[in-house]
């Protein structure tokens, strides 16, 4: 397999080991449980970005240049995600008013943006498995 090495897949590289670094030193180095837990969180996310790196590098430049049907099909599923995340708020809101259920937005609102997330994931890939983008 053979890696791309271009300065945008170094810098990102790069920027992951130094996620890594830094965590590690404030996980070993510094007292108290908030520099441990931002220190492993820091760690965690080089982890990933130094995954994703990899990923990038293994595929090549051409694969990552997008066409305007991909295009189109994404911001079409965006649109009808966000119309679907507004009818799902207005339903929470109705809830609230007329049922005797305390629902505020703080407590919604992190299921509120797993329905927003997902449904723009169905309906991206609907719309692709379906052919048509206009």
């Amino acid at each position: 397999m053979k890696f791309r090495k271009d300065r945008y897949v170094l810098r990102f590289s790069g920027i992951a080991a130094l996620l890594i670094i830094v965590g590690i030193f404030m996980t070993s180095l510094l007292p108290g449980s908030t520099y441990f837990g931002i220190g492993f969180a820091m760690i965690i996310m080089g982890l990933v970005a130094i995954s994703i790196a990899i990923i990038t590098a293994a595929r090549p430049k051409e694969d990552l240049i997008r066409d305007e049907r991909s295009e189109r099909i994404k911001e079409k599923a965006g649109y009808h995600a966000f119309l679907i995340l507004l009818v799902t708020m207005s339903l929470v809101q109705l809830i609230s008013m007329f049922g005797r259920l305390n629902l505020d937005y703080r407590s919604v609102s992190p299921n509120l943006f797993i329905v927003g997330i997902l449904s723009w994931i169905i309906l991206k890939w609907y719309y692709n498995l379906r052919g048509d983008a206009l």
